[in-house]
């Protein structure tokens, strides 16, 4: 197979995806403070921008997943000082509050595609696939065809599905997107199998889910290895092994990265004082707040606090 054929995007619709759907004659994306603010389409989540605009952008972050898809040319990426060289046909996932850089070619052009993820938090497995999207994701064919295609047309079948004139093009496009993170969740698992024998996958799944379903409302509070592994109902040890294969991270740098990511959400309110927010993100003092939060931002909260106080526009991408 030709990937060419998983992202080809004709003239004609090259041009209708110039205009969004709510008539705006293509789409601006703004930095204010270092942050990125989105209008997204009226009452929908996302924002799906065919982006020829060939600018960088600067330092920045959003609340929201991006993904990018490159049509032509290429595209880089910066992320916590690792450089992302994005070939043609490329797919990139930025994780939500990720501070990141894009640097655009002089020519060329990209699908980029905004979402909140709130809207799918509460469904029953949800926190496995945002474990996996805390990390930026770079899918190629090289590295997996069958994903790769299914991704690929899938984000096509998106820009259809968002350009369309169906009424329900919301519920639509939602679907799609649910059934592309359940993919990327399937395909996880085979890379890192839970080899045991004597529970059945299926419920271990329903087990360690249930383990991130607990964090992700009781992160303030003092959750031990010991608390998540009676959860799960397993011993201490055994746990400690699977959580690692299901996550990719340990129990505790699990734990840290969602304190941190609600830390961050509160670090862009001006009056918020860094010990209130080290108290309600669920760190037992400041000291290891800071110290936790340098080791995975590679900068202090005041530091990174600091990097929303004056605009580093530099154009679009």
């Amino acid at each position: 197979m030709n990937p060419k054929e998983c992202y080809f995007v004709s003239e004609d619709k090259r041009k209708k995806y110039l205009v969004q759907p709510d008539n705006i004659p293509s789409y601006n994306r703004y930095v204010a403070q270092n942050q990125e603010t989105t209008s997204y389409v009226k009452g929908a989540p996302f924002r799906f921008w065919y982006n020829n605009i060939n600018a960088g952008y600067s330092n920045h972050w959003q609340t929201s997943l991006e993904i990018i898809l490159v049509l032509d040319d290429t595209l880089t990426v910066h992320i916590n000082e690792t450089d992302y060289i994005l070939q043609e046909g490329d797919i990139f996932l930025i994780p939500p509050g990720a501070l990141h850089q894009i640097d655009a070619p002089e020519s060329g052009t990209r699908f980029i595609f905004i979402t909140e993820l709130d809207l799918f938090h509460q469904l029953p497995g949800f926190n496995y696939i945002i474990s996996l999207l805390s990390q930026p994701q770079h899918i190629t064919y090289e590295k997996n065809p069958e994903l790769y295609e299914e991704s690929a047309r899938g984000l096509l079948e998106l820009a259809d599905c968002y350009w369309g004139d169906a009424n329900t093009k919301m519920l639509s496009t939602c679907s799609l997107l649910l059934s592309w993170f359940a993919r990327i969740g399937e395909e996880a698992l085979k890379e890192t199998p839970l080899n045991v024998a004597s529970v059945k996958s299926g419920d271990l799944v329903n087990r360690l889910s249930k383990v991130l379903d607990y964090i992700d409302t009781h992160y303030t509070e003092n959750i031990t290895l010991e608390n998540a592994a009676a959860i799960a109902c397993f011993s201490k040890f055994y746990f400690t092994r699977l959580f690692k294969q299901y996550t990719n991270q340990t129990f505790y740098d699990y734990l840290s990265n969602k304190r941190i990511h609600v830390a961050e959400q509160m670090l862009i309110v001006p009056n918020l004082a860094i010990t209130d927010i080290s108290a309600k993100s669920g760190f037992s003092s400041l000291s290891s707040f800071n110290r936790t939060f340098k080791r995975l931002k590679g900068c202090s909260p005041s530091e990174y606090r600091n990097l929303f106080t004056i605009s580093n526009q530099v154009g679009n991408c």
